[in-house]
């Protein structure tokens, strides 16, 4: 850019020297140059020591006539300037801080539309000079936003999963049964209230992860019926309590398994259901079809609900616009994360609304159908394993090894427990664990460094990190077999363990 201010300068005022000139309390030097070698010279011999202090365009029409340049040694010597024409660079703040100048080895004087031409250009340099200066805090504002990101996603997450690991064991407990009614509320209260500050963080971070390129697909065999079953049961007692129907339409055919990522997939489609139904009048229904056409699957939802005008509507996927109702609870962040994440699995999603009569949203996204369509969803008895028989859980929180454990005990496999990554390695130095779950933070060295030293001793088996920090799996995915991401969940581990 600033190369092609100097050749620019350089055409308009027809010399064969252009140069856009910083000057610092010892020298100048040339951020860019057309027609000379040198990157710097003194400031005593500089010209541009004079511009700088001017307002307007410095102009020595012949050196070897003006007593303050004749001596000059870039006169008498090379590049032998007779003549020089400089327009100082001002800051936004006032300071000169250097020139874009035209050089000649012949005498001559500039244009009225040459000067003018000149102050243009310096003008250009000084704005391309800010807009870089901007960049670089854009990006260093952004690598702090993403920091404190991920800082709070340690420190929120790693106490959410002690509260919904817990919950999710005791509700799942044989003992459960014999509380009171009242008692049982509590817990699924807990449990409850647990999922819904977890979505809330989820958002937060998950528009971190998008704006610092960190979200990735994880594509995998997927049900496509299952998936979409598996939400909309998630989201019934909802519609329940507001009164309203959920229809789903199966009429047409569709792939039994595609390569899909289904977490992804269920997040989106469970935002914009929870969306139709929370709009969706009493007694009324939200309909949902889904169909499959040229490797392409497509899903539509449709409500009965208040509707929304076009000017909302052009604000429904900007981040952190919410519409609607300010007492209707949400983040506003849900409709942008979703088209994100369509955009990020390659597909499309439109609205038509209008007001009193309800909201199509329609979906499409690029599906790869597999052959083999023997699949079975993962059930409770499957939660079992022969194969990993001992496992070593490195956690230093003494509420998340607890949560560990009891999740381990429920899949009936044996563990181990140590809270520091020195005492993952001599663990592993004399028993042979299956598996080491590897906590990422820990006091001493940290789970990225036992593990480099793990593999360097030759650890035969899988090692599955484990972090409150959903930024750090893009860095260090290669290093392990698995990531995941705090609240551990007994099917995520599951499905960690085997694979």
């Amino acid at each position: 850019m600033f190369d092609d201010l100097t050749e620019l300068a350089s055409e308009i005022c027809e010399t064969p020297i252009s140069l856009i000139s910083l000057v610092d309390p010892k020298r100048q030097w040339f951020k860019s140059k057309v027609g000379l070698t040198a990157n710097e010279t003194s400031r005593d011999i500089a010209f541009c020591a004079h511009a700088i202090l001017q307002d307007d365009v410095f102009e020595v029409s012949n050196s070897l006539q003006d007593e303050r340049f004749f001596d000059n040694p870039l006169v008498t010597g090379g590049p032998e300037i007779r003549f020089y024409a400089g327009m100082p660079l001002k800051t936004p703040s006032g300071h000169n801080i250097g020139t874009l100048c035209v050089i000649s080895d012949q005498p001559k004087t500039l244009s009225r539309h040459q000067k003018k031409a000149l102050t243009i250009l310096a003008r250009e340099v000084i704005s391309q000079l800010e807009l870089r200066i901007q960049n670089k805090k854009l990006a260093l504002a952004n690598n702090f936003k993403t920091q404190f990101l991920s800082n709070i996603s340690h420190e929120i997450r790693t106490p959410l999963n002690a509260i919904i690991g817990l919950s999710d064991l005791l509700l799942k407990s044989d003992s459960v049964k014999n509380l009171n009614s009242e008692l049982l509320g509590y817990i699924n209260q807990i449990s409850l209230s647990g999922e819904q500050l977890l979505g809330i963080v989820n958002s937060v971070l998950d528009i971190g992860k998008i704006e610092a390129g960190k979200m990735e697909l994880e594509c995998a065999a997927t049900n496509i019926s299952e998936a979409i079953h598996s939400t909309i049961a998630s989201l019934k007692p909802f519609a329940d309590r507001k009164g309203v129907t959920i229809y789903l339409d199966e009429s047409s055919h569709c792939p039994t398994l595609a390569s899909l990522d289904r977490t992804k997939f269920s997040q989106v489609l469970s935002n914009i259901v929870n969306n139709a139904i929370k709009f969706t009048p009493v007694r009324k229904q939200v309909h949902i079809r889904y169909f499959y056409k040229n490797n392409t699957l497509h899903l539509s939802v449709i409500d009965q609900g208040i509707g929304i005008s076009s000017e909302q509507q052009s604000l429904l996927f900007n981040r952190y616009m919410q519409v609607g109702h300010a007492a209707q609870e949400g983040t506003g962040l849900g409709l942008y994360i979703c088209k994100s994440l369509i955009d990020l699995m390659g597909g499309h999603i439109y609205l038509h609304s209008e007001i009193g009569h309800g909201t199509q949203v329609d979906i499409t996204i690029p599906i790869v159908p597999l052959k083999d369509e023997h699949f079975e969803p993962l059930n409770d008895h499957q939660l079992t394993s022969r194969t990993v028989q001992h496992i070593l859980v490195v956690e230093d929180n003494k509420v998340n090894q607890i949560v560990l454990v009891a999740i381990l005990d429920k899949l009936q496999i044996r563990s181990t427990v140590v809270d520091t990554g020195e005492a993952a390695i001599l663990a592993a130095k004399h028993t042979n664990f299956d598996v080491i779950l590897m906590d990422i933070n820990l006091p001493g060295i940290d789970g990225i460094q036992a593990t480099i030293e793990l593999k360097a001793l030759n650890f035969k088996g899988k090692i599955i990190a484990l972090t409150a920090d959903v930024f750090r799996s893009h860095d260090d995915k290669a290093l392990f077999n698995d990531f995941l991401t705090k609240p551990i969940q007994i099917d995520h581990l599951h499905k960690a363990l085997m694979s």
